[in-house]
């Protein structure tokens, strides 16, 4: 009993905590910073896509997690059991499309024009920062520091927070935030919510159910754009992962054969 309440919640405050709060904060501070720049969409545009999506929520988790010897298996992002993550997915995705089809269906005008398939890819990539930096990252830091609960809604507030500047619905926000991180750290795996299950989520939510979205300008330049440094981001971390993993062993091999 002593040991599931230590896992549940815990009190091991390191550096990688202050990590963590700082980094979220930041998110939401650039957030905060598209709301004075709606006048000039191209620099909302940058603060969103460059800052916020790209800089801090992709690439310095990646690295982050690359440079401090920690497992990225650790954080949920590997292919580990995919076989049985990724079905899961798809049913979870399926569920909540048949969900808000049932409960709040598309108004009778509603098509998928270029435009708004456009805009549906956007989200999707866009999501994939969610899946990383709240899901991944934060969750897992701040479990290692307070605990397996309070993790979970930690990572679940920054998540609502973060849309502080283009889609202030916090109360929703933040039952969509607990559910996503509670199904990551089921399987501790982003496969079982990238990308059907989050997808679908962002998608509907942004196309057809939010009323407080800010309008997604230039979609088609800024989902290709976004799409190549994401996966060269993520690419370029799994070479230097492999080859990290490559010379640990080759190190192994050498110290065992020394003794």
């Amino acid at each position: 009993m002593k040991k599931i309440l230590s896992n549940l919640f815990q009190w091991q405050l390191s550096r990688e905590t202050l990590v963590a709060i700082i980094a979220g904060f930041v998110v939401i501070g650039l957030s905060a910073a598209m709301i004075p720049t709606r006048h000039c969409p191209w620099l909302s545009i940058l603060i969103r896509d460059i800052g916020q999506i790209f800089l801090v929520g992709i690439l310095f988790p990646l690295v982050y997690i690359l440079r401090s010897g920690n497992r990225f298996a650790e954080f949920g992002l590997s292919l580990k059991r995919w076989y049985i993550f990724l079905p899961i997915n798809l049913v979870l995705g399926a569920l909540l499309l048949f969900m808000f089809l049932s409960e709040s269906p598309p108004p009778t005008d509603f098509s998928l024009t270029a435009p708004v398939v456009w805009k549906g890819a956007f989200v999707i990539v866009a999501v994939f920062f969610e899946l990383v930096f709240f899901y991944g990252f934060l969750r897992t830091l701040f479990e290692k520091a307070f605990g397996m609960v309070p993790g979970i809604i930690l990572a679940a507030l920054f998540y609502s927070f973060h849309h502080i500047g283009f889609q202030p619905e916090y109360g929703k926000l933040i039952f969509v935030g607990l559910l996503y991180a509670l199904v990551y750290r089921l399987g501790n795996s982003a496969l079982l919510l990238y990308p059907f299950f989050l997808g679908v989520g962002g998608t509907y939510d942004v196309l057809i159910q939010s009323q407080a979205v800010s309008p997604i300008h230039y979609p088609e330049i800024r989902t290709v754009y976004l799409f190549i440094l994401i996966l060269a981001a993520v690419m370029w971390t799994w070479k230097k992962a492999a080859v990290s993993g490559v010379a640990q062993k080759k190190n192994q091999g050498q110290t065992s054969t020394i003794i």
